[in-house]
């Protein structure tokens, strides 16, 4: 046990000093200085009823998204979109609701010590008007923004797992001339240490997350001066699954998970005033990667007034807690917390799973603390198993026999 007592302290003291433990220098940037921000909602009710905490989680749908080390957990393919809710949520699928929707298809695929994964998200924007500084029309039809994830992933050990990915961002009527789909490349790099141990009549399942999700460069904004930066974010955390080891139908009787993670958007840049305009110019990427973790200056969006953001305001804090029955049946519970001026959402979410094995059924719903749309989510997703062993689920269930 001392060799993963290390392994975990040393793993939990880089990702404290890559979390903003010190800044090597002041930047000027945050909230309105980041291009294609739908890519920080993750439209999956399992993240987001566990407060986006899920960095060091293998096998969570929505997982692509947060982490690309973290897409497979048993051999199988899994295949699942979102779903609407009753009375429809704020985001949802474009069957139900017109106007502003978000869906996610999603795809996975574990085999052996590799697996795959592909997922389509697209934001819906509705109706869009744009004009030009002389009030000319330029653009005038729906508007979207959209990523293309392809991410891959390799057990390295059985304790360590990398995982990288890359992104098509495409975009219409938001950047560039309105009329053409721009695109833009991001890429995704990730890494999860997990390990397994035996205490009385429970397992403990500890295990740590880092990712870097959607790096890349600068971003033009037709008829607007300077640039914005691609919404590089750069996760850690932690996560302990605490299980019986008295088993029905080849699953555990109850399941308790804790979940944590902190969150920081590498934006840094200055602000220039040209011709008594000012005007926010990012820095590229890897310049973004050391000067993104000092002191900021955010920007109110109601009034558009500066605002000094610490380092520490300017890192967001998930957490999430989940209650299992034999895996079959999951309540969870998390929170989400920006501070005021670094955006300000500030949630408390709750979720509910049911998972035949087979067919999975997840729902999210959070409660806001300020006076915007609440959001809610539902996904189905169909795993296709790769192996014999689960073909033993139903027969036990069933038949009642372990």
């Amino acid at each position: 046990m001392q060799p993963i007592h290390n392994a975990v302290l040393a793993a939990a003291g880089i990702a404290l000093v890559l979390l903003g433990v010190g800044s090597l220098r002041p930047a000027s940037a945050q909230l309105l200085q980041t291009a294609y921000d739908f890519q920080t909602v993750q439209p999956h009710p399992s993240v987001h009823a566990l407060g986006n905490a899920t960095v060091a989680v293998r096998g969570y749908p929505g997982a692509i998204g947060v982490n690309p080390a973290t897409i497979g957990a048993e051999e199988a393919v899994r295949v699942g979109s979102n779903i609407n809710l009753s009375r429809g949520p704020a985001y949802s699928s474009p069957w139900f609701r017109s106007g502003f929707w978000i869906a996610a298809p999603t795809a996975t695929m574990k085999r052996g010590p590799w697996a795959g994964g592909v997922q389509v998200k697209h934001f819906s924007r509705g109706t869009t008007e744009i004009r030009n500084a002389q009030g000319e029309r330029v653009f005038f039809g729906s508007a979207f923004e959209q990523s293309i994830k392809l991410t891959g992933a390799y057990d390295v050990t059985s304790s360590v797992t990398v995982g990288g990915g890359v992104n098509l961002i495409r975009s219409r009527g938001v950047y560039g001339d309105g009329e053409n789909v721009e695109t833009h490349p991001t890429a995704d790099l990730g890494v999860q240490y997990h390990t397994q141990s035996e205490q009385g009549s429970v397992t403990l399942r500890p295990s740590l997350g880092l990712s870097l999700t959607d790096f890349g460069g600068t971003v033009s904004v037709e008829n607007r001066p300077g640039d914005l930066a691609a919404p590089t974010t750069i996760r850690g955390g932690g996560a302990l699954q605490i299980s019986s080891q008295s088993r029905q139908f080849g699953r555990p009787e109850w399941r308790v998970g804790l979940y944590g993670a902190l969150s920081n958007r590498l934006v840094s840049g200055e602000f220039v005033e040209e011709n008594g305009e000012e005007y926010f110019e990012a820095d590229g990427p890897f310049k973004a990667l050391f000067a993104g973790w000092g002191s900021t200056t955010g920007v109110f969006r109601s009034r558009g007034e500066q605002a000094e953001v610490s380092p520490w305001e300017r890192i967001t804090k998930h957490a999430g807690l989940e209650l299992s029955i034999l895996d079959l049946l999951s309540v969870r519970l998390g929170r989400f917390h920006e501070s005021d001026d670094n955006g300000g959402r500030q949630y408390t979410a709750l979720g509910i799973g049911v998972d035949a094995y087979y067919v999975s059924l997840d729902a999210s719903w959070d409660f806001r603390d300020g006076p915007v749309d609440r959001l809610s989510y539902g996904r189905l997703t169909v795993r296709i198993p790769l192996s014999d062993s689960p073909r033993n689920f139903w027969p036990a269930l069933l038949g009642g026999v372990d």
